[in-house]
C-alpha cells in the first residue's frame, strides 16, 4: 500500500528530468553536478563535457579539465560496466560494490575475458599497476 500520492507517468519523468537538471540549467558547481547525478555517462571523452554543458549555466570546459588532471573526478568502468564520468570519493565508495559484478561481466560478456579462462589476472594486473603508477 503507497504511504504518499501515486505519480503519473508525466509527473515521474518530469520529476527525474529536473533531478537530473535537463529542465532548467543549475548555476550549481561542476563537482555538485556530477555527485548529484552519481555518475555521468562518459564513453567518449567529449561526452561528459556535452552533458555538463547541457545542465550548467555558463559552463567552461576548463572546470572540468582541471578536475580531471586533479584526479578530483576521473573516467571509470562504473554502471553496466561503461564509462562513467564521477566525483573521486563516489568512485572510492561505489566501485568496490560492483567489483564483483564487473569481474563476472568481464570474464563471461567481453570477447576478451572470454578468451582468459584460467588465466591467474594477479601477476596481469600487478604489471598493469606499476605502469599506472609510473605514468598514469
Amino acid at each position: 500500500m503507497p504511504i504518499g500520492p501515486s505519480l503519473d507517468q508525466r509527473t515521474l519523468n518530469r520529476t527525474l528530468l529536473a533531478r537530473q537538471h535537463l529542465l532548467d540549467r543549475t548555476d550549481a558547481p561542476v563537482p555538485e553536478v556530477i555527485e548529484t547525478l552519481v555518475g555521468l555517462q562518459a564513453q567518449s571523452p567529449p561526452d561528459p563535457y556535452v552533458g555538463l554543458w547541457t545542465r550548467i549555466h555558463d559552463f567552461r570546459p576548463e572546470s572540468l579539465s582541471t578536475l580531471l588532471e586533479r584526479h578530483a573526478v576521473a573516467r571509470a568502468p562504473f554502471y553496466r560496466c561503461t564509462i562513467h564520468l564521477a566525483t573521486a570519493d563516489d568512485l572510492l565508495a561505489i566501485r568496490p560494490l560492483l567489483d564483483p559484478t564487473m569481474e563476472r561481466m568481464f570474464r563471461t560478456g567481453s570477447p576478451f575475458g572470454r578468451r582468459l579462462p584460467g588465466v591467474d589476472m594477479a601477476p596481469v594486473l600487478a604489471v598493469a599497476e606499476a605502469a599506472m603508477d609510473e605514468r598514469p
